[in-house]
């Protein structure tokens, strides 16, 4: 009986390894899979008639032959099944449908405001299933449909059960989010922090094998990929450098903690030192447009505007200054609404990096991220583990 349970999770672990590398070097063949996992052709060759008659995968037509028949090139069948990704942020969220190569067939973005919203799990709740009805009617005949929800939100929680631990700027705390939102939507959901998604995303973009991403928004997030897996720690709230402390007798955070690196290089950062400086408070509301009306205002050559940008990377700088010099990634990427102000904040933070780094971390390098990032992580966190099943 033993023998048999092994025989039966071999099978599975090949079958998994055949997937994933057809999912990573495609176009590719029976014959180079063979050669590349190291197992033999008979073996090969019933793993992907399997996969075939799953429609997980399809066959393209014909490769060069090396002396015998032809090879027949396989790739994944796009069509086969599909995820949602969604990326709640406080002022809006944003939503994917992608497929099963990754690629976005459907993108929304939405003003949420979720600081003035009466009942925030109620309002997230109702954007979500309306969100996963509107991408349905997108999803064309499929033979394994939309197969999850990928869901990245900005704060502490469970990845492996779904539960939300503390989403500080909104004052949530102990919600079984997950378990509400299958209720509702009777589709599986991943639940994973945004820095962690925007993390993974990059890792599949650029395979760098450690890394960190950076979401700098209203708040400031660290996704950390370490020898190529999400690092979460030991009670899965790794990364959360935005509470750690850069100025010991400085402002009270919402976390209960003084001086948070937050607290001086996030937006809302950027709004008090524009009125610190004088500019008209009601030009500082805090919506997703808020970085981009700086940034025009900056580009426009106001001074103001121009300081606190300056003002800002400072503080940047000298946080993912600590990032580097604690954890020595190989690179490092600048996500979240701030991104869209590199203009004003890479060089900056590029001095620091230059001057405050120990030596061998100063050629570290330090990346604009796309947009897009975290959901699009938050898309491939479905297909990564119900479809490939990653750890």
């Amino acid at each position: 009986m033993a023998q048999s349970l092994d025989s039966t999770a071999m099978r599975q672990h090949n079958r998994t390894n055949v997937f994933r590398y057809i999912r990573d070097c495609a176009p590719t063949s029976r014959i180079e899979i063979s050669a590349a996992l190291e197992l033999n052709k008979a073996t090969v060759s019933s793993l992907v008639d399997e996969l075939l008659s799953e429609q997980y995968i399809r066959e393209i037509g014909f490769g060069e032959s090396r002396g015998g028949r032809k090879p027949v090139i396989l790739e994944l069948n796009p069509q086969a099944a599909y995820s949602i990704g969604i990326d709640i942020q406080i002022t809006h969220a944003s939503a994917v449908l992608s497929n099963l190569k990754g690629q976005v067939v459907v993108h929304r973005n939405t003003s949420l405001n979720l600081l003035e919203a009466a009942n925030v799990q109620q309002t997230l709740l109702d954007y979500i299933e309306n969100t996963v009805q509107e991408m349905n009617e997108f999803v064309k005949e499929s033979p394994h449909g939309i197969v999850g929800i990928g869901i990245a939100l900005p704060g502490m929680v469970n990845h492996h059960t779904g539960f939300v631990h503390y989403l500080p700027n909104l004052e949530v705390e102990r919600w079984d989010f997950a378990k509400e939102l299958e209720s509702r939507t009777h589709i599986p959901a991943l639940v994973d922090n945004d820095a962690n998604c925007g993390a993974l995303a990059q890792y599949r973009a650029s395979s760098v094998k450690d890394l960190v991403f950076i979401n700098a928004g209203i708040g400031i997030g660290v996704g950390i990929v370490a020898h190529g897996q999400i690092y979460r720690g030991g009670k899965g709230i790794a990364g959360e450098f935005g509470h750690s402390t850069i100025s010991a007798m400085g402002l009270q955070c919402h976390c209960g903690n003084y001086g948070c690196w937050e607290l001086y290089a996030s937006e809302r950062a950027l709004a008090r030192y524009l009125k610190e400086l004088g500019v008209n408070p009601k030009n500082l509301e805090l919506d997703k447009d808020f970085v981009q009306r700086a940034v025009k205002q900056a580009d426009a050559g106001d001074s103001a505007y121009l300081q606190a940008f300056k003002q800002l990377a400072m503080y940047l700088g000298i946080g993912i200054v600590n990032v580097i010099n604690g954890l020595n990634p190989g690179r490092v990427f600048l996500g979240g609404n701030l991104a869209i102000a590199g203009d004003y904040l890479m060089q900056d933070v590029k001095q620091s990096i230059a001057f405050r780094t120990v030596a061998v971390n100063r050629s570290t390098e330090v990346s604009l991220s796309s947009p897009d990032s975290i959901v699009l992580g938050a898309a491939n966190l479905v297909m990564s583990k119900l479809v490939f099943a990653e750890p």
